[in-house]
């Protein structure tokens, strides 16, 4: 995945005000003058560092996956060497950050139910993120059978997809009720599915 030009206060700037406009408003809803006024910069600077808004679109996804999965790895990194204790790690850390001022929801979820239909590039490049989280989720997930539960028919592939169901729904959920603890119970729950099937 690319990553944003460190050097570039502008470019950086524009990033930064489209994610946090489109987490409000939708990609559709948020205009171009809308982006270079809230970043302060011209459409001139705009169309320097994008050629349109779908070029925009796709880099702010590539960013924000990146980001989620820096944040999960770190997350793995500070619970240790036992692939359950990594687990609860990566879910104890979605609960933190949906519960900070800063988080504003998901900009691939948001994405992938706005636009489906009509961007399949940005599309493609959600898809491509929701693979790449999946794939964490799943390679601790089978660690953790390994050591645990070696025998057991335990399905790896629905379990990552049941969290990752679960924390999208859980934002949408949070947005809906206005409900910051949405998330700490939905996940507690599966932690909870996941200590039984382990026996841990």
């Amino acid at each position: 995945m690319k990553t944003i030009n460190k050097t570039s206060k502008t470019k950086t700037g524009i990033l930064e005000a489209a994610q946090d406009l489109m987490l409000k408003k939708g990609f559709v809803a948020t205009s171009i003058d809308e982006i270079c006024k809230k970043a302060s910069t011209t459409k001139g600077s705009f169309f320097h560092y994008f050629k349109n808004k779908e070029e925009l679109g796709i880099e702010l996804v590539e960013q924000f996956a990146q980001g989620s999965i820096d944040l999960l790895k770190t997350a793995c990194l500070e619970a240790g060497d036992d692939p359950l204790d990594r687990i609860y790690g990566l879910i104890d850390s979605f609960i933190r950050f949906a519960e900070t001022e800063d988080f504003k929801g998901c900009l691939i979820g948001t994405f992938a139910q706005e636009l489906s239909r009509t961007h399949p590039g940005i599309i493609s490049v959600c898809s491509s993120a929701i693979d790449l989280t999946t794939k964490l989720l799943k390679e601790n997930l089978e660690n953790a059978k390994e050591k645990y539960a070696p025998n057991s028919p335990i399905d790896i592939d629905g379990l990552a997809n049941c969290l990752y169901s679960i924390i999208q729904g859980s934002i949408i959920i949070t947005k809906a009720k206005d409900d910051s603890a949405v998330m700490r119970k939905n996940l507690s729950q599966y932690k909870q599915y996941i200590g039984i099937l382990f026996q841990k």
